[in-house]
């Protein structure tokens, strides 16, 4: 029998509680596909950030409440909401922090390049790993209201799910703004707070967390599907497949989307039509428990790897469906 994490309780966390933190007004005239943000968007030359993150020395860098994950190549990026900065590590060792951050959420690596969603900033944030050192903003400081969650397609397309906006900005590889999609509320096309967001070469699939569903896009932008549902109760874990309380991260595995719920402690793995292969993690502090995920990726060696929060770690979570 699955357990909620005592429900609202625990939800009062940086990565979900807009409403107490960040607000919950949102632009409501952008629809799906548009190529045409409103004025002041990405497109209106926003200027630079007046501040930016810098790397930082390793010595005695500790986890303190990561919220998003990103793993490239064996390292393992995190941003953590608590100290403003991201930690990379591999191996248990901590090789890369970034520290002068405001309320780092979003976070993705491609190659060289890490993006960094800042929530004070109000901002992309992109880096040269390597050169360590801040290369440019997407859009410029004040483009987005809560960048909440970050994915690069192989062609470098970047995805920006602005949670508080409720739309989903697309930029090029290059950093120029591409489109917008979505606006508030509940028909096919729309979100209520999107919380994550993953790309592949022809997919951006968002979790539509206030809507308790998953919607699918084609990459220019265009309506696919919408899976899911809200969890109205039930005794057993098959009452739970397909449905969802809190989505709060999302990544793909070939057709598969992994969606974890934080409400319930777990990763559901669905196939490419919605339907529940099975289930992922538990609640605790087990070495493969959370007690509130807030984040998931899958690794390039298969294993999936969620946010701990409230551990102060990430886990990688046993691979044997439940």
């Amino acid at each position: 029998m699955l357990k909620r994490i005592h429900t609202m309780t625990r939800s009062v966390v940086l990565l979900f509680a807009a409403v107490a933190l960040f607000g919950c007004t949102s632009r409501s005239s952008n629809t799906p596909g548009s190529g045409n943000p409103t004025p002041g968007s990405p497109t209106s030359a926003l200027p630079e950030p007046a501040t930016t993150g810098q790397f930082a020395a390793v010595a005695n860098a500790k986890l303190a409440y990561p919220v998003r994950v990103s793993s490239v190549a064996g390292t393992v990026y995190v941003s953590d909401a608590k100290s403003n900065q991201v930690l990379g590590i591999k191996d248990g060792v901590t090789t890369v922090v970034i520290s002068g951050l405001d309320k780092p959420l979003g976070i993705a690596v491609a190659g060289d390049l890490l993006y960094v969603g800042n929530a004070g900033r109000k901002d992309v944030e992109v880096y040269s790993i390597s050169q360590q050192k801040y290369l440019r903003s997407l859009g410029g400081a004040g483009a987005f209201q809560m960048p909440n969650s970050i994915a690069v397609a192989s062609d470098g397309t970047v995805v920006i799910a602005d949670s508080k906006a409720n739309v989903v900005q697309v930029y090029s590889a290059a950093g120029a703004f591409v489109m917008t999609i979505g606006s508030k509320g509940s028909a096919d096309g729309q979100f209520n707070f999107p919380s994550a967001v993953a790309i592949d070469d022809t997919r951006i699939v968002v979790a539509d967390q206030g809507n308790h569903r998953i919607q699918i896009f084609d990459r220019a932008g265009k309506f696919v599907s919408s899976l899911g549902g809200e969890v109205t109760g039930g005794l057993s874990r098959d009452d739970y497949k397909g449905k969802f309380t809190r989505i709060a991260g999302i990544a793909l595995s070939g057709a598969d989307i992994l969606a974890l719920d934080s409400a319930h402690a777990y990763v559901q793995v669905l196939d490419s039509a919605g339907k529940c292969k099975g289930f992922l993690g538990s609640s605790g502090s087990c070495p493969t428990c959370m007690k509130l995920g807030t984040d998931v990726t899958v690794a390039a060696d298969g294993s999936v790897l969620v946010t701990d929060p409230e551990n102060g770690r990430f886990v990688s979570l046993s691979k044997e469906l439940r």
